[in-house]
């Protein structure tokens, strides 16, 4: 999927620190979400931080704790992140969550969750980057005026007047010949 304009606004050019990008699993998913939020990283140039040996450290309750989830190594700079999450289903289908946060109120902006195949995960996570972003950013829910006008902005022009009515038939009275009964 291409990343919307919008998107690449949000972002800068070369990798932001302070925008990150997070994943944790539940066991045996790890790698799973991994190669899922470095791609999503790299999509959107912003830095991926490994949380592995955070989460072995401070044990099964820091993912759903932002204080702690947000106090990792590699993060000391950021103050946005996108926390993707992903557990497991029945029939090998997987449940994620893409949670966007602002570090420095530690409170989570918006975020997005589906149940998927995990084929797809990648591919989810960007399209629920875009989304969140189109959600959150100001210029998504009132853009700027164009700078080129459009139907609805366009300039009225002055209304064409109708055409003139077709003129009557010609009555052809008092010419002789001319429609008489003999």
């Amino acid at each position: 999927m291409v990343l919307t304009a919008l998107t690449l606004l949000l972002l800068s050019a070369e990798p932001d620190p302070s925008f990150a990008v997070v994943s944790t699993a539940a066991p045996g998913l790890e790698r799973t979400a991994d190669q899922a939020g470095a791609a999503l990283a790299v999509r959107l140039e912003a830095q991926y931080v490994e949380l592995g040996s955070h989460l072995k450290t401070m044990g099964p309750r820091c993912p759903a704790d932002l204080r702690c989830l947000t106090t990792a190594p590699g993060l000391e700079a950021t103050t946005r992140l996108l926390h993707l999450r992903v557990r497991p289903l029945e029939a090998g289908r997987l449940a994620a969550e893409l949670r966007f946060i602002d570090r420095a109120r530690l409170v989570v902006v918006d975020r997005s969750a589906a149940v998927i195949e995990p084929a797809q995960l990648a591919t989810w996570a960007e399209q629920a980057a875009t989304r969140l972003f189109t959600r959150v950013s100001p210029l998504a829910r009132q853009p700027p005026p164009s700078a080129f006008p459009t139907r609805a902005t366009a300039v009225p022009t002055a209304p064409v007047p109708p055409p003139a009515p077709p003129a009557p038939p010609a009555q052809n009275k008092g010419v002789r010949g001319a429609e008489e009964e003999p």
